[in-house]
């Protein structure tokens, strides 16, 4: 497995770039599933420019919820991502060895 600081620098730029254009696109996907999740069970109310109430705490509290499961998914992600790179390594070192 090769390093990114390996790579010729056009290569790192465009690594950079499509990083970043994934993370946008990850957060639009975010912002769109919590979009989908609390705003229409939430607001039904469409008379004035405000939410009521009892509107607003129902998607305060989903969003939350929403935001924490969402965090809670990515920590777990990384943590196996990490535990597979660790036994892609030790394979690794175990073939060479």
């Amino acid at each position: 497995m090769s390093n990114i600081q390996d790579l010729p620098s056009y290569q790192q730029a465009q690594l950079q770039q499509h990083l970043v254009n994934q993370q946008v696109k990850d957060s639009l996907h975010l912002y769109m599933n919590l979009v989908e999740k609390c705003f229409h069970p939430c607001v039904h109310n469409f008379r004035t420019k405000y939410m009521d109430k009892k509107e607003e705490t129902c998607l305060t509290n989903c969003a939350e919820r929403y935001i924490k499961a969402s965090n809670r998914s990515a920590i777990r992600f990384q943590e196996h991502q990490a535990m597979t790179m660790k036994r892609m390594q030790e394979q690794q070192q175990q073939q060479q060895g």
